[in-house]
């Protein structure tokens, strides 16, 4: 199923904030990874905007860069 613009700009955006937040706490992205009980590769997939976390990913990559899962998500509406 080919992804629409509007999906394709939120997938950029958040992988870009996940990776702006990862980066500032000095983690490699096998780090995050481990902390969400994950593979490096989907982070890395994830950052490049390539997937669509699910809700409960987001919710585990939220706790796990000590982000409310509001303020995540509120940086997307």
């Amino acid at each position: 199923m080919k992804k629409s613009k509007a999906n394709k700009i939120f997938d950029k955006k958040f992988g870009d904030y996940i990776k702006k937040n990862r980066v500032a706490k000095g983690w490699s992205q096998s780090e995050l990874a481990s902390r969400v009980d994950n593979n490096f590769q989907n982070i890395s997939r994830l950052e490049r905007g390539e997937i669509t976390p699910t809700l409960f990913w987001c919710y585990k990559l939220a706790d796990a860069l000590e982000i409310e899962l509001h303020e995540l998500l509120k940086e997307f509406k």
